[in-house]
């Protein structure tokens, strides 16, 4: 878009600028300051809306950013003629191995973990606004993440595939990550109170089945069936185990699944120290399902702890204008800084001297337009985010739940 010419005088552009520092001092005290934002909600409601879900209710993962679609098999065929990233060498199929359908899995990599964020950010503006219509996009991705749980009852309950070309490939999935389930797990924890007693009755089996399933592999999976995942080795994975657990124990009323804690304390404690775990990524995966577990009832003083220690390391990644980065010798821009926004609540209500909100303010005023979001990491720079988009969503709503309160 070309720029504008300004018709106020420097002048009056400066008392206006002032006017508005003003305003945003006194609003940030009030909470209102959140309505500053409601334009870019709208932009970013509406591409989720319009670009990302499909027929089933799930969000799409990694649209092309040339054309803010979902990839073709065309498209990869030309773009794997190159490298994308010079430090991996890895192009942007790489991690779908031989699959002959490509496309099908970027576009539903991360389908779960968008929808799951996409429905938390619906529930929250329909406690905020009781509008119906809230309600109902909430719900639809809520039938989208429980038609994937039931196409994974085909191999075994509990199990929650990538959904790798949609629902109707589901079962067909091999493939599964701590990081879509813990986002799932989040969004149907937070729909439960809104759904009717059969689809809480759905709830509660499948957060005992999931239990069950790793319970039976002692709490460990094998990831692209190369890398074995446990909570010591993959510290992202406590925002599911954790939760898991906790929530099992509740549903069946059966404590034993609480023993399972246990098996947890070292990696909890390791990651009270850890200062890697500035990954936006992580920061969001254990802080959204430790805070799922201290709802549920755990009463561990390090759940927390764990989510203050995740919002310091992730505040040191955003900068002055509230965008996000990857530290290194040359910082690499990362849009998932409104993933920190999203626990910002959280935060300010265990400490208000962290101003928590003051930031997410930032970080959502920083990232205006979907179609700059794209992912940080190497090799996916020509995808956008879309747990970005999602995130910004909870962040925004969360924003204006805690200035109603």
């Amino acid at each position: 878009m070309p720029h504008q010419p300004s018709e106020l005088s420097r002048r009056n552009f400066i008392t206006a600028l002032l006017a508005t520092g003003v305003s945003l001092r006194l609003n940030a005290r009030t909470g209102a300051a959140v309505d500053d934002l409601s334009a870019i909600e709208q932009t970013m409601h509406d591409f989720v809306v319009q670009r990302m879900i499909d027929a089933d209710g799930l969000c799409r993962s990694m649209l092309c950013l040339a054309t803010l679609a979902p990839w073709t098999n065309a498209d990869l065929a030309r773009t794997d003629q190159r490298r994308v990233s010079d430090k991996f060498r890895m192009r942007i199929t790489d991690m779908f191995q031989n699959s002959t359908d490509k496309a099908g899995c970027l576009t539903y990599e991360n389908a779960l973990m968008a929808t799951g964020e996409f429905a938390q950010s619906q529930i929250i503006r329909y406690r905020v606004t009781r509008e119906n219509a809230a309600r109902e996009q909430a719900h639809r991705a809520i039938r989208g993440i429980l038609a994937v749980i039931d196409e994974g009852r085909h191999y075994m309950p509990g199990w929650l595939p990538k959904p790798f070309g949609g629902v109707r490939n589901a079962r067909n999935s091999h493939e599964m990550s701590v990081d879509q389930y813990t986002k799932a797990v989040v969004a149907l924890h937070d729909w439960r109170p809104l759904a009717d007693k059969a689809e809480q009755a759905v709830i509660d089996r499948f957060f005992i089945d999931a239990a069950d399933f790793f319970i039976a592999r002692k709490w460990r999976h094998a990831y692209r069936h190369r890398t074995i995942v446990t909570a010591d080795t993959h510290l992202h994975a406590l925002g599911l185990y954790v939760p898991l657990a906790v929530l099992a124990a509740k549903a069946s009323g059966d404590d034993r699944y609480l023993a399972h804690l246990a098996t947890f304390d070292a990696a909890m404690n390791t990651a009270l120290a850890d200062s890697k775990l500035n990954s936006f990524n992580s920061t969001s995966l254990i802080g959204e399902g430790y805070y799922v577990a201290m709802q549920a009832g755990s009463r561990d003083p390090r759940l927390p702890r764990m989510i203050e220690w995740l919002w310091q390391l992730g505040a040191k990644c955003v900068d002055e204008n509230g965008q996000g980065f990857v530290p290194g010798k040359v910082p690499m821009p990362d849009s998932q800084a409104t993933r920190l926004a999203a626990i910002a609540t959280i935060v300010e209500t265990q400490r208000p001297a962290t101003r928590a909100t003051a930031l997410a303010r930032k970080i959502l005023a920083g990232n205006r337009e979907p179609s700059k979001m794209w992912h940080a990491f190497d090799g996916l720079t020509e995808c956008l985010a879309e747990i970005s988009i999602t995130s910004w969503l909870v962040a925004y709503w969360r924003l204006r739940e805690a200035a109603k309160r």
